[in-house]
């Protein structure tokens, strides 16, 4: 691996203290909490420091005060109002996040969701059994830990990879949880979408913390939402998304090749496209599925002796998301209606390029369950007064459960024929006799049709498994030896992981049978990892203090092995202002998925052999073995100030990223050559059924920008007030996808390696408290950005400006003694803005705006 510079940064903790909602829902900490200066382990070290401020690496906290008074309910919310977020998947988006519907990532820096490494206490998560259309493993965030558990999480903006290894290209979310809570918290939540169209949800958050025995605490936490869907067709921002393949559809016809719509095309509804007939399915686009989830963790510590301690956690999470769609999807298997079918009025063998339900159907249903479960145990000692040791397992699973419906094609053809209905048996019945039903193409209302439906209409069935062993042994020391500044720290330690995924599909979907989704292969794969890796702090001077970090893995086969290394530097200046430095070399490894594993999905593709019109088909991509880890180069440059009552933090951060693991160009091995039956496969019409491509390391993107973090705390007679500032500024995002390099700072970048990647990202907010009474004001901003799909034509995306309120009342022992309660009301958006228009179906673009609109809340909280 390269060797090089990375950025650091101190970005102070913004707002954690500023934005409290007041001592409304302080639980009883434990006396566990005294006075006296602890050392602590913070994300981005393995070395204990007195304090996370006097670190050289930009860690940003967010703790449970500024969840509640930011409005931030679940780790969705979180992810979309970081700055330094661009590109995350976190809205179910029907047409470019097929199987990931009701998960959540992060991406920072839009290296890719691939690229933020996901920690739970300091130690690793299993990824989500299902990848992004991409072929992007990821952590699925929504499904970690119920809310009320989480005491503060910790985002390192650094690579990482010399300190955890693989995935830590652009950085580490760490979510650390509470193990000081002494006492039982209840929330319940109600959040609605006011204005046009109707979205709900319902939490209900619960926690109780306490003594285990003499010596020990246990932390138990669970949660349970309850969302309504959104469909597009009940906001007012949808505009028309046509399909030229609808009901009422349109023909080719076998005598002279010719494609004609409908003959009642827009008498029964349709649109009316020349050739073709066309469908609006816009309306059928879920922007919230419907989701129940029910969440669990349990943790306990206890202390096996004066200077040992134990403990374990267990966690669970189940999310069932019903999606609706389409009453339909496209018969891209493009059957045949012979000139027999007692309705075709063209006296001819025709070819149906349509659906078999559209226009006046009602939507259907797709069902997924995603299921994750986790145990973990450890112990930590001291073996001097100077020296300690730490030890972990991680065993930790993740299932999703995949039900879309889609047409079976032999199905579909069958009923064409006049040999449709579960009970029919062509071999003794004519066709269109007794219980031989023929699908009727030319009418919408047919009964036939309807009664045909749970024949043509099939179950997609896949079950996907994801598995995470890990096992850690660190033994770190802050008295190695002494320097003018103090006593040098290390850590050593070495880690073993055994990452597996597979799946199993159905056998219409092994065979390919669906009309649309066409289908998915049965596959599993694994590997074994192993690392070693050391960090040393040296105080050099009073002033002065460098960290290094150096970590080797071996992935064995193909992949090889790496090492990475990481310098960073810390300059006090004076009292109030200091500077930092840090430069580091990164990577990340192929997941199993693109090194062993299979994934089709359908796509939009434009074929030559048919003048370059554009036909949905299927893109399935094989695993890679042969695939190299994606390696990162980066710096960071800063400097912290308090000026008065200002804290101010100033980072610029540059990454270079390389060998960036993709799926190769549907579109570029199509115009290679569209006659190649191994690569392009067609349908018996002519037309393009799958395309067949890899993994491949082909695509880099370099990105810099500026970090600014402003926030300060005002006692007055009025009242306490903290305002803060937070803003991300891309000055660069340049990236290589099909052998072209493109300037993608400021633009969509879609269907490209880049992420959407508007230039400036900001939040402003204000925190007032006085006595039982708390406000709190937030203002987010994201820049306009270009849709840049056609260098020719490249149109302006508008901003996007929001607007969040609350208000919360601390009413003290309302319900009994020795109790709080406390109401809070608010509101997200409260100006009702749409999310800004793009030209792709669904009218905005999933990955930066939100369709949820206005938002309001009402929420009653107890502790006691």
């Amino acid at each position: 691996m390269k060797g090089s510079f990375t950025k650091s940064a101190i970005a102070w903790s913004v707002a954690t203290a500023a934005l409290t909602t007041s001592n409304a829902l302080h639980s009883q900490e434990s006396a566990r909490q005294t006075q006296a200066v602890e050392e602590v382990v913070v994300t981005g070290t393995y070395i204990k420091r007195k304090s996370q401020l006097d670190t050289s690496t930009p860690l940003r906290t967010y703790g449970q005060d500024e969840f509640s008074a930011a409005g931030i309910k679940d780790a969705r919310d979180l992810i979309q109002s970081l700055t330094i977020n661009a590109g995350s998947q976190n809205n179910a988006d029907n047409l470019t996040q097929n199987f990931t519907a009701g998960t959540s990532n992060i991406n920072l820096r839009g290296l890719g969701v691939s690229q933020t490494l996901v920690l739970l206490n300091g130690k690793r998560q299993v990824v989500s059994s299902v990848v992004t259309d991409q072929g992007s493993s990821f952590v699925d965030t929504a499904s970690l830990l119920p809310n009320l558990a989480i005491e503060r999480v910790e985002i390192l903006k650094d690579g990482a990879s010399a300190i955890y290894g693989s995935d830590a290209v652009a950085g580490v979310a760490n979510f650390i949880t509470r193990d000081t809570l002494d006492g039982t918290e209840l929330q319940i939540e109600r959040r609605s979408r006011s204005g046009n169209g109707s979205q709900d949800d319902t939490n209900i958050d619960f926690a109780y913390g306490g003594d285990l025995g003499e010596t020990g605490h246990v932390l138990f936490a669970a949660s349970y939402l309850d969302r309504t869907s959104l469909l597009l067709g009940e906001v007012d921002f949808l505009r028309p998304a046509t399909s030229g393949f609808g009901n009422p559809g349109s023909y080719t016809l076998s005598s002279t090749g010719e494609t004609v719509p409908d003959p009642n095309c827009v008498e029964n509804g349709g649109i009316d496209g020349g050739a073709f007939c066309r469908f609006d399915f816009g309306p059928q686009v879920t922007a919230v599925p419907e989701e129940e989830r029910l969440q669990a963790f349990a943790r306990s510590t206890w202390d096996w002796d004066e200077t040992t301690q134990v403990w374990a956690e267990f966690g669970y999470a189940r999310n069932k998301v019903t999606r609706e769609v389409s009453p339909s999807f496209p018969a891209l298997s493009t059957p045949t209606v012979l000139a027999s079918h007692p309705d075709n009025p063209f006296g001819e063998d025709v070819t149906f390029l349509g659906r078999p339900y559209g226009v006046g159907q009602p939507t259907e249903l797709n069902f997924y369950e995603h299921t994750t479960t986790r145990f973990a145990v450890g112990a930590e000692g001291e073996v001097s007064d100077s020296v300690s040791w730490n030890f972990s397992f991680v065993r930790a699973a993740n299932d999703a459960i995949l039900n879309p419906r889609d047409v079976i094609a032999s199905n579909f053809q069958a009923a064409l024929n006049g040999f449709g209905g579960i009970n029919c048996d062509p071999t003794t019945t004519a066709a269109g006799e007794g219980e031989c039903l023929y699908f009727n193409p030319f009418s919408i209302d047919d009964p036939d049709n309807d009664a045909l439906r749970d024949f043509i209409i099939g179950d997609y069935l896949g079950d996907t498994e994801s598995e995470l062993d890990a096992i850690e042994f660190i033994v770190s020391g802050n008295d190695l030896f002494e320097l003018p500044g103090g006593s040098a720290g290390f850590a050593i330690g070495a880690q073993y992981r055994d990452e597996s995924v597979s799946a199993v599909y159905d056998s219409i979907t092994q065979q390919d049978g669906f009309s649309f989704l066409i289908g998915n292969q049965n596959f599993s794969g694994s590997r074994d990892v192993y690392g070693i890796f050391g960090e040393l702090l040296l105080p050099v001077s009073d002033t002065v203090e460098i960290s290094a970090a150096l970590r080797y893995e071996d992935y064995g086969g193909s992949v090889g092995d790496t090492t990475n290394p990481k310098l960073s530097v810390l300059w006090a200046a004076t009292d109030s202002l200091s500077f930092r430095f840090s430069g580091s070399s990164s990577f990340r490894a192929p997941s199993v998925h693109q090194l062993q594993g299979a994934q089709t999905n359908f796509a939009n593709i434009s074929d030559p052999n048919n003048n370059g019109e554009s036909t949905f088909g299927g893109n399935r991509t094989l695993g890679n073995p042969d695939l190299a880890p994606e390696e990162s180069n980066a710096f960071n440059l800063g400097a912290s100030y308090q000026l008065g009552a200002w804290d101010i933090d100033l980072d610029y951060w540059d990454f270079s990223f390389e060998d960036v693991l993709t799926r190769e160009s549907l579109v570029d091995v199509v115009n290679a050559d569209p006659n190649d039956p191994e690569r392009v496969v067609r349908t018996s019409a002519g037309t393009i059924a799958i395309v067949n491509t890899q993994f491949i390391n082909a695509e880099s993107i370099d990105t810099s920008g500026i970090d600014l973090a402003l926030k300060a705390t005002y006692d007055t007679n009025l009242g306490t007030f903290s305002p803060i500032f937070d803003a991300t500024y891309v000055l660069d995002y340049e990236f290589t996808s099909g052998g072209v390099t493109r300037d993608g700072a400021g633009a969509l970048n879609f269907n490209t390696v880049g992420n959407p990647t508007p230039e400036l990202r900001a939040n402003l907010g204000l925190s007032w408290s006085r006595g039982i009474h708390n406000a709190n004001v937030f203002v987010r901003h994201v820049s306009s950005y270009d849709d840049n799909r056609d260098p020719e034509n490249i149109e302006s995306i508008d901003s996007f400006n929001t607007l969040d309120l609350q208000y919360s009342v601390d009413l003290g022992e309302l319900i009994r003694s020795d109790s709080s309660t406390a109401l809070t009301f608010g509101v997200i958006n409260a100006t009702g803005e749409n999310p800004p228009f793009v030209d792709v179906a669904g009218s905005y673009d999933s990955r930066t705006g939100d369709p949820r609109g206005r938002r309001i809340y009402v929420k009653a909280a107890f502790s006691f």
